[in-house]
């Protein structure tokens, strides 16, 4: 059975103040019995998760968007799922709340600030997923899988991981631990994102199409190019957050 001193938190930050009403509020963290590690001015999430790695000796690493929120409680819940999720499915590497099955189904269970909504469902098992949504990424040290250090933007390290451990032969799963992501909207695919969705391509011609939670990666990039156009009359990102995080939680009934 899982402890607390068994987990450790890393969150790449560029907004102390996102971080102080989001991830740092959350009751687990803020009490001390989540240890956050918080990194400043990263080129890149490979290199900023990698270094961490380096750093933590925890047995099972979360890594958290600075804009997550963990609701009361949900550590508890944490150690009781992948303590299970270890004795059914003994091979797994990476999980997460929210993530993309091989066919495109999507599974998991979410909070959305963006879409004012829940996404998913209750009460699903643990399930094989080919992509996990980087809003939180859980990964089981003792499989050796890493971040892909020739990843260098911010974008798609999640789906990067999943087929990574899944080309190991390791397992990588959708786990029913709800979070609240306090997100704001995102208006463009292009820059970072269409660089790491041309690296994604590349590495993993072979098994492409792979679903992620905003588009395919394929062979040609039409899905790409479908998502950007969906986002033609968003406007520019706000610098404030759209809600409270906590209330959010109790909203989404979390807490």
């Amino acid at each position: 059975m899982l402890k607390p001193e068994d987990f450790c938190l890393v969150a790449a930050v560029n907004d102390d103040g996102i971080l102080s009403q989001c991830l740092a509020r959350s009751p687990d963290v803020a009490s001390g019995r989540i240890r956050l590690d918080a990194i400043r001015g990263a080129s890149s999430m490979s290199q900023a998760y990698n270094d961490a790695l380096d750093r933590c000796d925890a047995q099972i690493v979360l890594f958290a968007h600075q804009d997550v929120y963990l609701p009361a409680g949900w550590l508890d819940r944490a150690i009781e799922a992948l303590s299970k999720l270890a004795a059914s499915h003994p091979g797994w590497a990476v999980a997460g709340p929210y993530g993309v099955m091989a066919d495109g189904r999507h599974v998991g269970r979410v909070w959305d600030a963006t879409m004012c909504r829940e996404l998913g469902d209750a009460g699903f098992a643990p399930t094989l997923v080919g992509s996990l949504d980087e809003l939180l990424l859980i990964l089981r040290r003792v499989s050796g899988v890493r971040f892909d250090s020739m990843l260098l933007d911010f974008h798609l390290y999640g789906t990067d991981i999943v087929q990574m451990a899944l080309a190991q032969g390791h397992g990588a799963y959708a786990v029913e631990l709800p979070v609240v992501h306090n997100n704001r909207p995102v208006g463009t695919l292009r820059s970072g994102y269409a660089r790491a969705y041309a690296h994604a391509r590349r590495k993993w011609r072979a098994q492409l199409p792979i679903w992620t939670s905003i588009c395919a990666l394929s062979r040609w990039p039409f899905a790409l190019w479908r998502a950007q156009w969906r986002r033609r009359r968003v406007s520019q990102r706000p610098d404030a957050l759209l809600a409270d995080a906590r209330e959010l939680a109790r909203h989404a009934g979390y807490e």
